[in-house]
């Protein structure tokens, strides 16, 4: 009996551990390569990622809808603070942005909420973010997209979108 108290409280004690370990991950996130983006044929698919295809110089714009993944989509203000973007940036011909945009649901009125530049750096996958105010969100009133522009001015730079979070 003693023993499965024990095996009891030790279920108990992981159970109540799982929802703090999941507070670590995105809230709401997206791949690269899974941005609404314009036809044009500019931009490569490559698994997650999404950068500008060899011949081509210039900017590829993709969206991606932000919906409301918090406590199960229970809360219209989900306490999110910072937009963070996956990217390759190794040339400074080249750059990654991207913006959090809130879109008021009766005007259509735009605000730019935060905005991640990307700084130049190796071959290799970088983090950066932005941070905006946890009553920022409101799903009530408010639409939510994020914006990526992958920009090159010469074909040879490596510009790449990775993946996006918000949490």
């Amino acid at each position: 009996m003693k023993t499965r108290h024990t095996f009891l409280a030790l279920a108990l004690l992981l159970l109540a551990a799982v929802p703090l370990a999941a507070q670590t991950a995105y809230d709401w996130s997206s791949v690269g390569s899974c941005g609404i983006m314009p036809y044009g044929g500019a931009q490569i698919l490559t698994g997650p990622t999404m950068q500008i295809g060899s011949p081509f110089r210039g900017t590829v714009t993709a969206r991606y809808p932000v919906t409301n993944t918090y406590g199960s989509a229970t809360s219209d203000t989900p306490p999110w603070t910072t937009l963070t973007i996956a990217y390759t940036d190794d040339s400074a011909s080249g750059s990654v942005t991207g913006t959090l945009y809130a879109i008021d649901k009766c005007t259509g009125t735009q605000t730019q909420v935060c905005q991640v530049v990307s700084s130049d750096g190796s071959n290799s996958p970088q983090c950066s973010s932005c941070t905006f105010s946890s009553s920022t969100i409101d799903f009530l009133n408010n639409e939510y997209y994020v914006e990526v522009k992958v920009a090159r001015s010469v074909s040879t730079a490596n510009e790449k979108i990775h993946s996006l979070g918000i949490n």
